[in-house]
């Protein structure tokens, strides 16, 4: 490295590992920190002496914490109806779940409306539901508006009166819903967290990442952090954002559907509110300044604060297809594997509902019994074992795909050895790949820094998308760039030719020919013997045209004893560095890329999604360069088939996974139509080359834009009767031998079979037969009869079927070289 880019880095890094610590916490956040825990140990000490129903806006009942008061303006009014909802909900999915023992349906139903409606009696029925006791997972599905809050307007809050000591810097409400439909997403944990039993019941804590999206909404959505919790029992959850204008976790048992579960959830929150205030007490760091912030990620809230909606969740489990006696035996197993044969787990299935007291809107999943299954089924999901589960085997499935594209890659390697065959191979077409798996080595090593439970499959997929990239596909590039250099200096000086005959105002120099592309590479080979010649009367005698063009650039000693210097450069030198500007270009272009995607992320969700289409159809066009330079070349067989079809099937399998399944680890929505039209793409450029491979690599290039395609040396010319006689196209060194038609052994041979007339005429007068002067061998070659237009062929049926087959596939027998 060199020694100024050296001190950067150094100073870079000290720079960095310098910075101060942003999360301690400053004097001013301190005494901020002293009055909020001021106001948590008031709200605490309301709790330990409330009773149930002691927040009824209709008896004009009220609490003193803040969110809870009537000067504050919150749609209470709307809570008893939420309630209400929320009760109906988990009757519906009791009565609804289709289990087929009757007598254990029948102490589910008893034991979902005593659940509902409990008292603090104790309950008579104890039954295992067939629930998941520990519901840590992810559940999506669609919302819409509910009914419940029809004919409500919203709140207007005077925002300096709640919260006199916090100035707003805007007074645009964040996560508020506007739409009338969406995506939600939650993702729940209870792995760490405490329970208490009350009265032969369970209530545990639990907390959820939330991210609603509508068509408002930026990136995926509004996300936010909710704690509440767990009925286990019951399957019942319900969970509250905590905020400085709310003060949700300390009134959360007031929001519960019974008296039992408002008794349990006091019990269990005196005691974890008291031990979560001794540790804010003693906070020397901003991620343990409140501990039930909806905005963990932004600490910094409390000094440049935004309003938001506040929210208040109430989830339902749905029961199980399994019988409940082996739902316990398939949670160990998923906690605590030990390779035993199980049952496969179910996914999770939730009903919600969602509201907003200060915003004042409710919303509800999307399902039966107000919508038809195929619009919506509530939420559903994998617990999250089962989802780490499925990306593990997902990430091993992919690092299966990037191993079988390195052994298609080195086998074309092996094949592509020589100079010939590498200058038929587009460079940017395997750029394309290998910038592919760069991006797809960069992603995962990114996604393995966020999930620890797939570190270590992760990582080792990135390595192998690291080789491929790094020690196969660069390698690869360098061969290919390095043997199509001489091309890229013939149009270099081409180039500065023509720029030279522009400016210049004396008599101009005759230029040389313009070079012959062949496979091989950019080449001086004569013209075809049809193309005009030009005369040079200017040329010094025993000087070969050709070469002209090079002797009139060099340059021209002005001393006699002067020796010219070498014009040039060292090819190992200038391949080096034109490598290394290669590598720069393609690791600075990766890195763009990745950072473009990370950033779409917060883009709305139609431009994102235009984006990730468009990067996807530009990442499978990876043919198109190779079939373009089939065409500038004039060559085929640039890759093997079994490279062409094998890396096809391979780069497009995860887009099947991706827009096909269900259950992609990636969470993402499915569709058919969009991954067909990604197929179907695919097809299409390998079936271009197919035909070009069978019917000549300009085949369907118009006259019309033959002027802008370089000429090209015809290895295959079509041969006609009257260029022999002539001796236009056949090549030297070819001599006629004995002509098809005089053959009497042809001649029979045609009419013992019973070919028809035309077949007959066109195969005696349309071969002949050549003895060649390379290989010696005798061979017998299709040629277009005298007078026929355009190289016509019998109208006849069969020989038209003769015709097409000599024409177009006879002419791959044999090669005409220059």
């Amino acid at each position: 490295m060199d020694a100024p880019r050296l001190l950067v880095l150094i100073f870079l890094l000290l720079i960095l590992f310098s910075s101060p610590d942003t999360r301690t916490v400053s004097p001013s956040q301190q005494r901020e920190l002293g009055h909020l825990v001021a106001r948590e140990r008031h709200a605490l000490s309301l709790l330990d002496n409330a009773r149930y129903g002691d927040l009824n806006a209709a008896e004009n009942r009220w609490i003193n914490v803040t969110g809870l008061r009537q000067e504050d303006g919150y749609a209470w009014d709307l809570l008893p109806k939420v309630q209400e909802r929320a009760r109906q909900q988990a009757r519906t999915v009791f009565a609804a779940s289709h289990w087929s023992h009757q007598q254990e349906q029948v102490l589910i139903d008893d034991a979902g409306t005593e659940a509902i409606n409990g008292s603090l009696a104790e309950p008579t029925l104890d039954p295992k539901i067939p629930i998941y006791r520990n519901v840590t997972g992810i559940v999506h599905g669609r919302w819409v508006r509910s009914n419940v809050a029809n004919g409500t307007k919203a709140p207007s809050l005077n925002l300096t009166a709640l919260v006199p000591r916090v100035t707003y810097t805007t007074a645009k409400y964040a996560r508020n819903i506007l739409g009338i439909e969406g995506d939600l997403r939650i993702r729940l944990d209870e792995k760490r967290s405490e329970s208490v039993g009350y009265r032969n019941t369970t209530v545990r804590e639990i907390s959820g990442d939330i991210t609603l999206q509508d068509e408002s909404s930026t990136g995926d959505g509004w996300d936010m952090t909710l704690h509440g919790v767990h009925y286990p029992q019951e399957g019942a959850i319900v969970l509250t954002t905590t905020g400085q204008r709310f003060a949700g976790i300390f009134a959360l048992p007031h929001f519960s559907l019974s008296e039992r579960a408002f008794a349990s959830t006091r019990k269990l929150l005196n005691y974890t509110l008291n031990e979560a205030i001794k540790i804010q007490e003693s906070a020397s760091e901003i991620s343990t300044f409140s501990p039930w912030s909806s905005s963990p990620q932004s600490p910094s809230d409390l000094l440049f604060s935004t309003p938001h909606c506040e929210y208040i969740v109430y989830l339902q489990q749905h029961p199980l297809d399994v019988r409940s006696s082996d739902i316990e035996s398939i949670e160990t197993e998923m906690r605590y594997p030990t390779g035993r044969w199980n049952l496969p787990s179910p996914r999770l299935k939730m009903s919600a509902l969602v509201f907003s007291p200060d915003c004042g809107f409710v919303l509800e999943s999307k399902g039966p019994p107000d919508y038809a299954p195929q619009h919506g089924y509530h939420l559903q999901g994998p617990k999250i074992e089962a989802y780490i589960l499925s990306g593990r085997r997902a990430i091993l499935a992919f690092a299966v795909t990037i191993c079988a594209e390195v052994s298609l890659l080195l086998r074309q390697m092996r094949e592509a050895s020589t100079p010939s065959t590498r200058s038929r191979i587009s460079f940017y077409t395997v750029g394309m790949m290998a910038m592919g798996d760069g991006f797809v080595c960069m992603s995962f090593l990114v996604i393995s820094i966020l999930l620890d439970a797939a570190f270590l499959p992760l990582t080792a997929t990135a390595f192998l998308a690291f080789l491929c990239v790094s020690f196969f596909g660069m390698k690869f590039l360098m061969d290919i760039w390095t043997v199509q250099e001489p091309e890229r200096e013939e149009r270099r000086r081409q180039r500065e030719r023509r720029h030279a005959a522009v400016n210049t105002t004396s008599r101009p120099l005759v230029p040389a020919p313009s070079a012959v592309l062949t496979p091989a590479g950019a080449d001086t080979l004569p013209l075809p013997v049809t193309a005009p010649r030009s005369t040079s009367s200017h040329v010094p005698s025993g000087v070969n045209p050709q070469t002209q063009g090079l002797i009139a650039e060099a340059p021209v000693p002005t001393n006699p004893t002067t020796t010219l210097p070498n014009v040039q450069a060292t090819p190992a030198n200038a391949a080096r560095r034109e490598m290394s500007g290669i590598y720069t270009r393609f690791y600075l272009l990766l890195v763009v890329i990745l950072f473009l995607t990370l950033y779409s992320s917060t883009w709305p969700p139609l431009l994102r999604t235009v984006y990730v289409r468009l990067l996807s159809m530009g990442y499978l066009s990876f043919w198109t360069p190779q079939i373009l330079r089939n065409i500038i070349r004039n060559c085929r067989k640039a890759l093997q088939w079994r490279f062409v079809v094998g890396q096809s099937v391979l780069r497009i399998l995860p887009f099947f996974y991706i827009y096909l399944c269900t259950d992609n680890v990636l969470l993402a929505e499915t569709s058919s139509h969009w991954v067909i039209a990604l197929f179907g793409w695919v097809w299409i450029q390998v079936w271009i080359l197919v035909s070009q491979e069978l019917f000549g690599p300009r085949f369907f290039v118009p006259k019309a834009c033959s002027n802008w395609i370089p000429a090209a040396y015809d290895y295959h010319p079509t041969l006609r009767e009257e260029d022999e006689e002539s001796g236009l196209s056949i090549p030297i060194g070819f001599t006629q031998a004995t002509a098809s038609s005089q053959d009497p052994a042809v001649a029979s041979a045609s009419s013992s079979n019973g070919v028809g007339t035309g077949e007959k005429a066109y195969r005696q007068k349309g071969k002949k037969t050549f003895d060649c002067a390379i290989c010696m061998q005798t061979l017998e070659v299709p040629v277009v009869p005298r007078g026929a237009e355009g190289g016509s062929i019998p109208a006849t049926t069969a020989g038209i079927g003769a015709g097409v087959k000599d024409l177009v596939f006879g002419r791959r027998a044999y090669m005409v070289t220059p």
